[in-house]
């Protein structure tokens, strides 16, 4: 099958270092290395303007089902139990009653999309808090200055804060919380705000043990900054409230804040790769998602565990970390992984595995993972990981995307 995805030339080392200086300095790309290896590849990856429409088109597709499924999950409380969510979380959500997160909160979502053997399919969403702004935002544009018969895709980052803007008044007041003891974390934050500064606005970067609530209402209260917020962005996994929260002052993020919430944390329920253990149980019929996530299942009714034809992800992983395929998992990893899922498999979900097309570099090689965002359900950018293997975690590699109008159109 025909790759719907192509890699460029690498950049001369000189000027590719130049880029990189750029991305650190022009946009908060701290995190450019890893242990040895650099985090920005060197090549970008190409794709046509009908591919774009497509991914967007799908991407939008899942986000509406997404927003259907869980506003049926939050009133059926036996299903919340089946997403490996932990039970003082579980216990908040059950009494939400059926209440959304409001039309008033601003949804940031990102669809891990692989071109494979079959087409076009999703590994996951990324739907509580997707990452890769900076890359997405800023290593695509410095690359597509690069390759004059190229255009980068939509710039997340801008999509996102004007979204924001909607919701807000000028110069209003927008807590950015985060885990600050995470570099990458602050990196992107410290992105966001540049970004909000130019956009009229007044971003402040807290920890989410900095915010109270009262009468429902956020209200920062530290040392270097007060005030209540109009609107408040999450750069934190949900399930990590309840450990970096004060008791009584974590449930609000989940129930009852009458302050905006960029992303509500009820977005855990979309987040839980045990997502699709819910569908057979729902009225939303999720098209898009049928078609497009593979095969999902309980890890318990997979009969040997061990097989090739399933990878094992915990329900709340991220960065490819302990996800488990055999044959490019090593070997003691992947032996610790298994022993884990038989422990807790509710914990677990095992998805059918497919076949990544990889792409050709002059590094080898490459297996590519588009990220598809979409702001408030509409496609927002691109972001783009390469790997050594079809295994996208750590090691993989940051290459910019950009739009080739001359790129041979695939009909997938």
């Amino acid at each position: 099958m025909e790759n719907a995805l192509s890699a460029g030339p690498n950049l001369p080392f000189e000027l590719w270092r130049e880029l990189r200086a750029r991305a650190i300095f022009d946009y908060c790309k701290w995190d450019h290395q890893c242990e040895d290896n650099s985090v920005l590849a060197r090549f970008p990856l190409f794709v046509g303007s009908r591919v774009v429409d497509s991914l967007g088109a799908m991407a939008e597709g899942l986000s509406e089902e997404a927003f259907l499924a869980e506003a049926e999950i939050l009133r059926r409380p036996e299903l919340i139990r089946r997403l490996g969510i932990s039970k003082r979380i579980a216990e908040i959500m059950e009494r939400s009653r059926g209440r959304s997160a409001g039309s008033e909160s601003v949804r940031v979502m990102r669809f891990d999309f692989h071109f494979t053997s079959e087409g076009w399919r999703i590994s996951e969403a990324n739907a509580d808090v997707p990452g890769g702004y900076v890359e997405a935002s800023g290593w695509n544009q410095l690359l597509s200055r690069q390759f004059p018969d190229t255009t980068p895709p939509p710039n997340p980052t801008e999509e996102y804060v004007r979204a924001i803007q909607k919701q807000v008044r000028p110069y209003s007041l927008i807590a950015l919380a985060h885990a600050t003891v995470y570099s990458d974390d602050r990196q992107t934050m410290v992105h966001f705000a540049k970004e909000m500064v130019r956009s009229r606005l007044r971003p402040c970067l807290i920890s989410a043990s900095h915010l109270h609530w009262e009468d429902g209402r956020a209200a920062l209260k530290s040392g270097f900054a007060d005030g209540r917020p109009e609107l408040v962005v999450r750069f934190l996994p949900a399930e990590w409230l309840p450990q970096m929260v004060s008791a009584g002052m974590w449930e609000p993020w989940f129930l009852g804040s009458k302050t905006p919430l960029s992303n509500p944390a009820c977005a855990i329920l979309l987040q839980s790769k045990r997502f699709p253990l819910t569908w057979n149980e729902l009225d939303s019929k999720l098209p898009s998602w049928r078609r497009l996530l593979p095969e999902s299942c309980d890890p318990s009714q997979i009969k040997p565990l061990n097989t090739s034809e399933w990878v094992l992800k915990p329900a709340f992983g991220r960065v490819g970390e302990s996800v488990g395929i055999r044959g490019v998992t090593g070997e003691r990893e992947y032996a610790e992984i298994q022993r884990a899922v038989k422990k807790q498999p509710e914990n677990w979900i095992a998805q059918r595995r497919f076949e990544i097309v990889p792409v050709e570099t002059e590094e080898g090689l490459k297996y590519p993972c588009i990220g598809v965002y979409t702001v408030n359900g509409k496609m927002a950018g691109l972001y783009a990981r390469v790997g050594p293997t079809p295994l996208i975690n750590e090691t993989a590699q940051d290459a910019g995307i950009l739009i080739c109008e001359g790129k041979k159109e695939s009909k997938q």
